[in-house]
């Protein structure tokens, strides 16, 4: 049964329909919105909150015709609200998960690995809200480029000028020095008033 029918299900009083949809999709929401806002009690809060919007819309007869892309936007949406009001983008060193490793997987190479992901995850919160987003939702929710012009409400040509630029820039920061060249830069750009 496809998500949209699932809406519909539960919009008429199938209250297992909106499990179903729960079941499918709360792990990929928490893991996006906990990647996005660095935080896992918060991240925890707004996937609750993001299915309840769910709910609601069902109940108001509101039906998406992509689900997926919808859903992907309620969260997104969320994480900015939460920017919004708080008027802080997380900078703090990140609560970084530790890597299951395979049995034949050394200490050295263990710590290689975490070491390379609080890289790539330093370099990641180092860029604009926009280029973490199309990036976020296309390498680790593995969206398609459509889906993430639905979720943004922008048009395919600009998600894949975003998303060039944002792998351009993580490229330079993930190469020696550019983590701290981007930092300073973007305070610059700050006090003048602009994002980047």
């Amino acid at each position: 049964m496809t998500d949209e029918q699932l809406m519909r299900q539960f919009a008429d009083g199938n209250a297992s329909a909106l499990e179903t949809l729960t079941y499918r999709y709360h792990a990929a929401i928490h893991k996006y919105i906990h990647r996005m806002m660095q935080s896992r009690v918060l991240a925890e809060d707004l996937t609750q909150e993001c299915f309840v919007r769910v709910m609601l819309s069902a109940r108001e007869g509101r039906y998406p015709q992509s689900f997926r892309p919808w859903l992907y936007k309620i969260a997104t949406n969320l994480c900015r609200d939460h920017w919004r009001r708080s008027h802080v983008w997380a900078k703090a060193v990140p609560d970084l998960e530790r890597n299951a490793a395979a049995a034949s997987d050394n200490v050295s190479q263990i710590y290689e690995k975490q070491e390379e992901r609080a890289l790539v995850v330093q370099a990641l919160n180092q860029l604009s809200a926009i280029r973490k987003e199309v990036i976020i939702l296309r390498f680790y929710q593995e969206l398609r480029l459509d889906e993430i012009s639905d979720v943004l409400d922008i048009p395919l040509s600009t998600v894949k000028s975003r998303l060039y630029e944002a792998i351009r820039v993580l490229n330079g920061l993930l190469s020696a020095g550019g983590i701290k060249e981007e930092t300073e830069r973007r305070a610059a750009a700050r006090k003048g008033g602009r994002e980047i």
